[in-house]
């Protein structure tokens, strides 16, 4: 059986466990509170004032005043969840990080069972409660999809077992947007089809789905039945990152042209000298802006060849953002590398001179940055309309990019 570990309002859960005026008060987690950017996580008590992960601070503390507001602390939350993966290990040795607040855990023996599975999670939620004082939501199934689904029934310390039948007849008559990987705006897109529940996604025709949504279409069907093939991956294996990113809140909406390219720089920058730290190349290229009225647009290309270099990044960057910005205010500006492979001791593109030459700059760069701190050399452009403009520094606190480094403790992510 597989075991969804979700620790309940982590970020937010953390800070009242180290901070006991905060217990039992709302808690919103974020980056700087003087700062505009949105919310990390909310605690349980903030949450029925509305208080949402990715809304705006602004609407959150209008929604919730009250609320405390906490900047968060990235290294508090890894060491915990570091703890957390040392506990697991107890339990069995198959262990994949999802998050830094999730993990699947594969059971066997009396845990292929659900009842000895329920029973293994009991001891889990307790231990967990014993050793660290936190609360945890477990789904189990005989899947990753169906625990991930099942630990969203009952929370916070909930416990949730599904078969495939079970998972069905939950599942079935819900909005599609309860789905795993659907979300509000893909139900959006499934409902010309007239799906509006999970079971309409279920029963729908491969080839609708197929001719509207790509290979992805059969895929989203056979999960909404509580089909799921994919494996787990014991994270002492090691898994490599889907994609690397850098995003930045902007201390408030521009229409310049120029500090909008200058920050687009910055991020890809960011991106490749985290991409040579890590050992990988990326060859898909994504930009993400939203605007003054959080409407999000995203847009990819793909390099004819694998790269690591943050020109090369900046330069499809900048072409996707010059396709995809008519003018208006911009609140955020996001840059992200994907289809990453490992990077070689040696490869094609240094046989020549020019490169290697390049290459070896760009190392004794990252050598600077590593004694003096990333702010030590940054590129020229960067700089950008900094005299017209102050703004927040680089970088934010997400749940998906705290996940522990591949070849330290886990998987490393966007």
């Amino acid at each position: 059986m597989i075991l969804l570990v979700d620790m309940d309002a982590f970020f937010a859960s953390v800070e009242q466990l180290h901070h006991p005026h905060l217990r039992g008060h709302p808690v919103v987690v974020c980056g700087d509170p003087g700062r505009r950017g949105v919310v990390t996580a909310a605690s349980y008590e903030a949450r029925p004032f509305g208080v949402r992960a990715g809304m705006s601070l602004q609407e959150a503390r209008r929604l919730c005043p009250q609320a405390q507001y906490v900047e968060g602390n990235p290294e508090k939350y890894v060491a915990l969840s570091l703890r957390l993966l040392d506990l697991y290990l107890e339990f069995t040795p198959d262990v994949e990080p999802f998050s830094v607040d999730e993990a699947f855990l594969s059971v066997t023996g009396v845990g292929s069972t659900l009842e000895g599975a329920a029973k293994i999670a009991r001891d889990i939620q307790t231990q967990i409660d014993q050793r660290v004082g936190l609360g945890a939501t477990i789904g189990i199934g005989p899947n990753k999809l169906i625990a991930k689904m099942a630990s969203s029934v009952e929370k916070p310390r909930g416990l949730t077992a599904m078969t495939p039948e079970s998972f069905r007849e939950w599942f079935w008559p819900r909005d599609v947007s309860e789905m795993w990987g659907v979300g509000p705006k893909l139900a959006e897109r499934l409902k010309p089809l007239g799906i509006a529940t999970v079971g309409d996604l279920a029963r729908a025709k491969a080839s609708d789905l197929e001719g509207a949504f790509g290979v992805i279409g059969p895929q989203l069907r056979e999960a909404a039945s509580g089909h799921d093939l994919s494996p787990l991956i014991p994270y002492h294996q090691g898994i490599d990152p889907k994609s690397m990113g850098h995003e930045v809140t902007l201390s408030s909406d521009s229409e310049d042209a120029e500090y909008l390219r200058g920050v687009l720089l910055r991020l890809s920058d960011q991106v490749a000298r985290r991409m040579r730290s890590e050992g990988f190349r990326g060859r898909t290229v994504a930009i993400k802006l939203r605007d003054h009225k959080f409407v999000t647009h995203i847009r990819q290309a793909t390099l004819r060849e694998f790269t690591d270099d943050h020109r090369l990044i900046f330069e499809r960057a900048h072409e996707l953002f010059t396709r995809l910005w008519k003018g208006g205010a911009v609140r955020l500006v996001g840059v992200s590398v994907s289809h990453l492979e490992r990077r070689s001791e040696s490869f094609q593109s240094e046989l020549f001179v020019h490169h290697a030459r390049e290459g070896q700059l760009r190392d004794a760069v990252d050598q600077v940055r590593d004694r003096l701190g990333e702010a030590s050399l940054i590129p020229a452009g960067a700089m950008a309309g900094r005299a017209r403009r102050s703004h927040v520094p680089f970088g934010a606190i997400s749940s998906r990019s705290l996940i522990p480094r591949s070849g330290r403790r886990g998987a490393s992510s966007p």
